[in-house]
């Protein structure tokens, strides 16, 4: 019989211990996942993750149940990634002042198949700086509200979506100069997912045995 995240919550709370196990095994691939975009590092996704869970453990009796599960996990591995890279961006803070605060209307993917789009995606997302790759995965491939997710970078909405406007920007910049012949009336829909990115290393499974 199916428990929701809420009935799993509760009975942990209540001292059940294997609970939570299974709110780890049903959550910690997208966790994995999202930390792994965000890096660009399996080995550190996988520490972040471990780091993830525990933390939400301990703040579990915090969780309002107002919004999902997965999404309070999530946003809890932003933290967590975000607390192991608090450097300064002059770099970010300079494009924040230069780009309009309009959202992106267009995306340069129209003319490929879905999993075409999603390889040129998870190639293009390596390269860009921290601020573009941060919102992107955030709001197009977690599917993150624009205030939800200026909430996690702490920052206004007018930056996220000027940063997801420059995302876009070099989105497009990266397949013109791949796919030129192609990209001249590019305009239509970004995926809002993306298929996993299996770890050059240990399995999100095997992280189950290490927590």
């Amino acid at each position: 019989m199916f428990e929701t995240d809420h009935n799993l919550a509760g009975r942990c709370l209540r001292g059940d211990p294997e609970a939570f196990g299974k709110l780890y095994d049903r959550h910690v691939t997208r966790v994995f996942h999202l930390l792994r975009r965000l890096t660009s590092n399996p080995t550190e996704a996988e520490d972040l993750t471990q780091e993830t869970f525990l933390a939400a453990y301990a703040a579990l009796s915090g969780w309002r149940k107002e919004g999902a599960f997965g999404t309070w996990l999530c946003g809890i591995a932003y933290k967590r990634y975000a607390n192991a890279r608090r450097t300064p961006r002059l770099e970010t803070e300079l494009w924040d002042a230069q780009e309009t605060a309009a959202a992106p209307e267009s995306d340069p993917l129209l003319h490929y198949t879905r999993r075409e789009r999603e390889q040129l995606i998870e190639q293009a997302i390596l390269h860009w700086p921290d601020s573009c790759r941060e919102v992107f995965v955030l709001v197009k491939v977690e599917g993150f509200a624009y205030r939800e997710a200026a909430a996690l970078l702490e920052v206004p909405v007018g930056t996220v979506q000027s940063r997801l406007w420059r995302a876009t920007q070099l989105l497009q910049k990266a397949l013109s100069a791949e796919y030129a012949p192609n990209t001249s009336t590019i305009s239509a829909h970004i995926p809002n997912t993306l298929p996993p990115v299996e770890p050059k290393g240990e399995t999100p499974d095997a992280l189950h045995n290490r927590a």
